[in-house]
């Protein structure tokens, strides 16, 4: 997984290859079963644009989380968009969203894909590169594109 985060602009930013088609990736993408596989388990996720997103669960030793959301973009085998409020954890509920969008792009050996994450700088500077900060790791701990290969390549 290439990670090519801008700090500048408080932008997360991950990469990965995954070896089969955007169809393939997107059936993994496309279905709440499909999701509790890599994103979150016990995720409510309605797919389509203005759907609901819920992701909740405790971190051992940190605590709490508890992340909301709506369906903003929906394109299959392409982009999946979403926006994402903190509404519990170290810094409280957040006052807006966040944006986290998946891409698929088809390449001679499959898929290449991408998680950005944007949106922090809105939350105002000290909360936005906390944020900021604290999402990556959180990114970076849950393996979510790891997790998506792993899923991918083995069904």
């Amino acid at each position: 997984m290439l990670a090519t985060h801008q700090a500048e602009k408080l932008e997360i930013h991950f990469e990965i290859e995954i070896d089969a088609t955007p169809a393939k990736v997107w059936a993994q993408m496309s279905t709440v079963e499909g999701m509790n596989q890599w994103l979150s388990r016990n995720l409510v996720f309605e797919h389509r644009v203005g759907g609901r997103f819920l992701m909740q669960g405790e971190v051992p030793g940190e605590g709490p989380y508890r992340f909301r959301g709506e369906v903003v973009k929906l394109v299959p085998e392409k982009e999946l968009a979403f926006t994402w409020t903190s509404e519990i954890g170290e810094d409280g509920e957040w006052p807006v969203a966040t944006l986290v969008t998946f891409k698929l792009e088809p390449t001679a050996a499959g898929t290449h894909v991408t998680l950005t994450h944007t949106g922090f700088d809105a939350l105002g500077a000290a909360l936005g590169k906390s944020a900021y900060e604290g999402h990556i790791v959180g990114w970076v701990q849950s393996e979510v594109l790891a997790e998506l290969k792993q899923a991918v390549e083995a069904s």
